[in-house]
């Protein structure tokens, strides 16, 4: 399991990669001159990553993984809520904030727990766990603002948005079905087929909705029977 974790961790984490977070906390250093934010933004940075990296790891089981996140993410809110509401140690921060953030821990739970009663370790495409729509939705952002620049085929795609094709296909399977990208002409095989974007597709407004039913579908997924 190790193993796989670190081949995951290499291939998650590229030298591109790697340098375009050191390049955005030297930027917020740079804005802020507040080291201890710089320190905060790193950590949860590392903690994103660190489940982003688990969930993609094949033998790690992704529902253990969702159980740990609610566990961490409920007793880190609940200490929160507990300090501020000491009137001698309270930051004088705004209390309902850590009281959110618990009940995104508790979704986390039941999401765990929906999984377990589904017995499945993954989800289907349609059904895919938070961490993982959000890596998605990031991963076609980069693809739709790539091609802005004119038709690309995967191979380009993948080389200038530092991804794996199996990640750009995924980002252009969901684009595609949205509407926003469509196939040009085909090839002599599939990797010489290039894709554009449809401009009309572009912006806030079908951002919203292309992906605010998709992401209410996920929030409502843990009550669902």
């Amino acid at each position: 399991m190790d193993a796989s974790i670190g081949r995951t961790a290499r291939d998650h984490l590229t030298g591109r990669y790697v340098l375009s977070l050191v390049a955005f906390l030297a930027l917020v250093y740079g804005v802020t001159q507040d080291l201890e934010m710089v320190f905060a933004i790193a950590l949860g940075l590392a903690f994103v990553e660190t489940i982003s990296i688990l969930r993609e790891t094949p033998t790690v089981d992704s529902r253990w993984v969702g159980v740990g996140l609610g566990a961490f993410i409920t007793v880190a809110s609940l200490a929160w809520f507990a300090w501020e509401l000491t009137a001698a140690a309270g930051t004088g921060g705004p209390v309902w904030f850590p009281a959110v953030t618990s009940l995104i821990g508790v979704w986390f739970f039941l999401d765990a727990r929906k999984d377990f009663a589904d017995g499945a370790n993954s989800h289907a495409p349609d059904d895919m766990d938070a961490s993982e729509m959000m890596l998605v939705m990031n991963h076609g952002h980069l693809v739709v603002e790539e091609l802005k620049h004119g038709p690309k085929t995967v191979l380009e795609l993948a080389d200038a948005c530092d991804l794996t094709e199996s990640r750009v296909r995924e980002a252009l399977d969901v684009a595609i079905d949205d509407g926003m990208v469509y196939r040009v002409d085909g090839g002599p095989s599939d990797d010489l087929e290039r894709y554009a974007l449809d401009e009309s597709k572009v912006g806030g407004v079908a951002f919203v909705r292309s992906n605010g039913k998709r992401i209410a579908q996920r929030l409502a997924r843990p009550f669902r029977r």
